[in-house]
This record gives C-alpha cells, structure tokens and sequence, in this order.
C-alpha cells in the first residue's frame, strides 16, 4: 500500500480527498500547514508528498526548498496540488523539485487520484 502525505489547509477539499485516497488503497496521512507537513514528511517514510502551495506557517515553496535541500527526503517525489495556475509559479515549483503541478481548480478528486495512481505507476510504487 502505497504511504501518502497530503499538506492540504482546506479542510473541505482536505476531507474529500482523504475519503478518495482511502478508497484507492492508499495509506494516507495529513497536515494542515507548512510547518507541521515539512516534519511529517522528515519523519515518515513516504512515497509520494501531495503538497498545496499557498499553506499556513510556511509555503509549499519553501517546503520545496527545504525537501531539495535535505538529503534524507529529497528523493521523496512531490506533486503539487495548487490554485496557483500562473506559468511562473508552475515553473518555480518544477525547478525546486515538483515532480507534477495539478491545478486544483480544474481536476475532481477522481482525476487527482488518476494522476496519483498513475504517477505511482511510472515510479514502480505498488498500491
């Protein structure tokens, strides 16, 4: 069973998420800002980050600095899941290490765990 960890402020999308995860298979933990998502994610033994940009404490920037940075989780794949659609913020997000940028706006949460199982696939993460 693929481990997930989903820094989501959102309780709403949090919870409909979280539901679908688990329905998918997945072993799905959560945080609900920057800071307390970073020590998760240094603390767990995830295979995928599912991470929002725009967080409380500390940005999903920053988190994507300091995954970068740190060579115990650095190979941990992120995929971000953001409102921000701008190119430049799309752009920023790959370059610091964003494995995938998924617009919230414009997937349902089917097609975020589409993307999640597929992305698992090319990666030769079982579910």
């Amino acid at each position: 069973m693929a481990k997930l960890i989903l820094v989501e402020d959102d309780p709403f999308l949090l919870s409909i998420l979280v539901e679908k995860m688990k329905e998918a298979g997945f072993d799905v933990e959560t945080a609900t800002d920057g800071e307390d998502g970073l020590n998760k994610i240094k603390t767990g033994d995830f295979d995928l980050v599912l991470l929002d940009m725009v967080l409380p404490k500390k940005d999903g920037f920053k988190i994507l600095e300091e995954i970068r940075d740190d060579n115990q989780i650095k190979k941990v794949p992120v995929i971000v899941l953001s409102n921000l659609y701008d190119k430049s913020n799309i752009e920023k997000a790959m370059l610091l290490g964003a494995r995938d940028y998924v617009v919230k706006a414009y997937n349902t949460p089917e097609e975020i765990i589409f993307k999640i199982k597929s992305f698992l696939v090319k990666e030769g993460v079982n579910n």
